[in-house]
């Protein structure tokens, strides 16, 4: 294996490579080298295509102890994250990610990352909860969404980015996103939260264009003003009055409205102001 020392490795130099059979993994009970480690973890990806859901709690323990045992010093939050299970996908990204964009860096190892990434995202409620891919997939982190906190004109914004982006490129496209005529108005900030909105995708201003509907000055505005609501009630009356029945004692139930029409659209309230999106 290579000297994967900070002195000959400083970030961004490394080659991550499988473990060595000298560094141990997790606790006695769990794999302590090379050869076993690399086992543990592949029969628990496989595993998790079987049940079509995400690797367990010890099998990203274990991806963690793999990668962190081939980067060293430059590993120290994978190892605690081997360690206890503690740590959030926000702290281990940094780490992670300079591996899994390293061109150098093999394909098995990448496909780890991606499993290891996927189970924190989703473990630790950080994701947006939308993945563009197939459901039986194998997960991908450029097609993962996972919930970052940026600043957007004068406010700070949760926006949804794919999860293989690094701290460079949310810098990147904070002062991108910053620099767009719209960035200061209302609804295009509160478009950018959605959860399926990829905040980096380069047709972001195209989509809000096209997907903002409108605003109101309350849900029951927004019933009125997205379904013909108005005409129902009319209908309603009218089918009462003919046969007699009172107006009063039959009605339509905006609950039930209200669910519907967030089937087709997105509403989101901000400061007493509701903002509607298709969805």
């Amino acid at each position: 294996m290579n000297d994967l020392s900070p002195e000959t490795n400083p970030p961004g130099k490394y080659k991550a490579e499988l473990p060595d059979a000298d560094n141990p993994n997790l606790d006695a009970e769990e794999p302590e080298n090379g050869d076993a480690l690399v086992e543990f973890i592949e029969s628990g990806i496989d595993a998790a295509r079987e049940r079509q859901t995400d690797v367990t709690e010890h099998t990203a323990r274990a991806i963690a102890r793999a990668i962190a045992n081939a980067l060293g010093d430059n590993g120290l939050t994978l190892g605690e994250f081997a360690r206890t299970g503690a740590v959030s996908y926000t702290a281990l990204s940094n780490e992670f990610l300079e591996v899994y964009n390293d061109p150098t860096t093999p394909a098995q190892v990448r496909t780890w990352i991606d499993w290891l990434g996927t189970y924190l995202v989703q473990a630790n409620q950080e994701g947006s909860g939308w993945r563009f891919m197939i459901n039986d997939a194998a997960p991908q982190l450029n097609r993962l969404l996972v919930a970052t906190r940026i600043s957007l004109g004068c406010t700070v914004s949760t926006v949804h980015i794919p999860a293989s982006k690094t701290l460079e490129e949310v810098n990147a496209l904070t002062r991108h996103l910053n620099a767009l005529p719209t960035v200061g108005t209302t609804p295009f900030q509160v478009f950018l939260t959605l959860p399926d909105v990829d905040a980096s995708a380069n047709n972001v201003t195209d989509s809000f264009q096209d997907n903002y509907v409108g605003n109101f000055v309350s849900i029951e505005d927004a019933l009125y003003g997205l379904v013909e609501l108005e005409e129902w009630e009319t209908d309603l009356h009218n089918f009462a009055a003919v046969r007699g029945i009172l107006t009063k004692a039959v009605s339509i139930d905006h609950d039930m409205v209200e669910a519907q029409t967030r089937e087709m659209y997105d509403l989101v309230e901000r400061e007493g102001v509701i903002y509607a999106f298709n969805k």
